[in-house]
């Protein structure tokens, strides 16, 4: 499985780029408008791909950011959400606007990406707003672990999102602190 590419990008499009690789091997990679407009054509790049071997199709989906690949790979294990609807998240939303439309319930947000209505974004909060690794990153563990305990003591998951998206402690216990203050 091909998890990484690094190379010059030797053709570009906006959502679509072709890679060559120190071995002389070229591969076409499908990138996000974000990523698209941050690369440009004879520059070296890495690339963190997604592959997803299909019975008529060997796919390269590439990412600069793991917050991005983590989204789409998120949203590619959805019934009925697929590769192409998944990079329109990532084109349109950026990952912290995504996870904040998640934890918020912003389905308004989720309909401005083109391909999804409002019922697809209704099932797309419902099933990952369960996701504790939707809403905070590797090197926000702190956060995670207030969540747990604030749940623990009997809040509801939804009104702790919304209050911790405004805290700015940056460990676990001054978190938990303020966020008891918020809550009361």
């Amino acid at each position: 499985m091909i998890v990484g590419l690094e190379g010059i990008i030797t053709h570009k499009e906006p959502t679509k780029c072709v890679i060559k690789c120190a071995s002389g091997v070229s591969y076409a990679v499908a990138i996000s408008l974000g990523c698209g407009a941050r690369v440009e054509r004879g520059e070296k790049v890495e690339f963190l791909i997604t592959q997803i071997i299909r019975e008529d199709a060997n796919l390269l989906y590439g990412f600069l950011e793991p917050k991005e690949k983590n989204m789409f790979e998120m949203l590619i294990k959805l019934s009925g959400i697929g590769a192409s609807t998944a990079m329109a998240v990532c084109s349109s939303l950026s990952a912290e606007n995504f996870s904040r439309a998640i934890i918020t319930g912003d389905s308004a947000l989720l309909t401005s990406v083109p391909g999804i209505g409002p019922k697809t974004a209704r099932r797309i909060i419902a099933e990952l707003g369960d996701a504790k690794l939707m809403e905070f990153g590797e090197s926000e563990v702190y956060k995670s672990e207030a969540m747990s305990a604030l749940e623990s003591l009997g809040f509801k998951r939804d009104r702790i999102s919304k209050i911790l998206l405004d805290c700015v402690s940056t460990n676990t216990a001054d978190l938990i602190k303020e966020a008891l203050k918020k809550l009361a």
